[in-house]
């Protein structure tokens, strides 16, 4: 199948959206599609194959460049279909499938269908509507989808996948003695730590005195919806609250040293908030935690519990309640036995029902059923 694949979000930018439009791309082309894509500057980056950068910066000339370079692959690859990373590229994918008689369909990630604002609403109602297909990356996404009116007989829930390749070998070494919690993620406010590091480090340090927290992220500089500049409120907090042996922020890190910290720690926390048009619409990272065997405690919020399995690979507590949070991770924490049992279902259930292997085949079905 040759494929015209629009997206703003790719490497060598890191988030969830550009994880999955990444792994899609290498997939795709690892099982013999044409694959091109048409993507956004980006510092850092450096040529490859099948992907074309718009000239400079900025979500203006993105657009524009999506448009003619996409107009132009149009007419020399005779695409089967037009795939788009995500909303953003959805404008120009919906010209080029009126001009050159292509079906187009859409990647949805949860808080892209909630930005507010009367035109922006109108403009993805408009899009979503008239797309072929439109992929939702958990069951919840595809209900706020229902809910603007998109025709659920079009939307095929594609969760996030995994590489299951990466957590291959043996565990880590790191941070003898201590009991490590892990948290992996861009420092938004909705993923909440730092009402975690406020009302629930405490506490932990009075009932597990060697217990470690670990971030692993950095403020989302490149989103187009986050402005947010979390790093320094979190470092603030923990320095009024005396915590500076028990939390550890690690800034972004290359994905060997990401598997290293994965398969040492102990528990995997995403204390996520319920806030209104900023949804957590799945949680990738918590899938990853399990290929380490590694336990999550989470908070029910947006689409989280497809991650988790409650009871079965980790445990999940209401969004604000701290005092429940901090009793199930001091629960983890004090057996062992339970986190074991935990985490191997939880590796078995990732490697099983969510490896690329697995997940790309399932966008090959959307696409085939886009085309037909």
């Amino acid at each position: 199948m040759k494929v015209l694949f629009l997206s703003w979000n790719f490497r060598p930018v890191r988030g969830g959206i550009e994880y999955v439009v990444e792994n899609l791309f290498e997939r795709l082309r690892r099982r013999g599609h044409g694959v091109e894509l048409v993507t956004a500057w980006a510092e850092g980056a450096v040529d490859e194959a099948g992907v074309h950068r718009a000239p400079g910066r900025g979500l203006k000339g993105y657009v524009k460049y999506s448009l003619t370079k996409g107009w132009g692959l149009c007419r020399a690859m005779r695409p089967d279909v037009i795939v788009c990373g995500s909303l953003v590229a959805a404008p120009a994918a919906y010209v080029l499938s009126r001009v050159f008689g292509r079906p187009f369909a859409v990647l949805v990630h949860g808080s892209d269908v909630l930005r507010e604002g009367w035109v922006y609403q109108r403009v993805i109602r408009f899009l979503l509507k008239r797309a072929m297909r439109v992929a939702a990356n958990s069951a919840q996404t595809r209900g706020l989808l229902e809910r603007l009116g998109v025709d659920g007989g079009k939307v095929d829930v594609i969760h996030p996948g995994v590489r299951v390749e990466d957590f291959d070998g043996r565990g880590a070494s790191m941070y003898e003695g201590r009991r490590v919690l892990l948290s992996v993620g861009r420092l938004i406010r909705r993923k909440g730590m730092l009402e975690f590091v406020e009302h629930v480090m405490p506490r932990l340090v009075r009932e597990h005195s060697g217990v470690l927290l670990l971030i692993v992220g950095e403020d989302a500089t490149a989103s187009l919806v986050h402005s947010e500049r979390m790093r320094e409120r979190i470092e603030a907090k923990v320095r009024q609250m005396r915590l500076g042996e028990h939390v550890k922020l690690m800034g972004g890190v290359g994905q060997e040293e990401l598997v290293r910290l994965f398969r040492r720690a102990d528990v995997f926390v995403m204390p996520g908030l319920d806030l209104p048009g900023d949804v957590e619409g799945f949680g990738i990272v918590i899938l990853e935690a399990a290929l380490a065997g590694v336990p999550t405690v989470a908070t029910r919020v947006g689409g989280v519990p497809e991650a988790v399995e409650e009871g079965k690979t980790g445990l999940i507590v209401g969004a604000g309640d701290w005092a429940g949070f901090a009793g199930a991770v001091g629960k983890l924490l004090s057996d062992e036995g339970l986190r074991r049992k935990l985490g191997e279902a939880g590796a078995e259930r990732a490697r099983g029902r969510f490896s690329w292997e697995v997940i790309v085949g399932e966008y090959e079905g959307m696409m085939e059923r886009c085309v037909r």
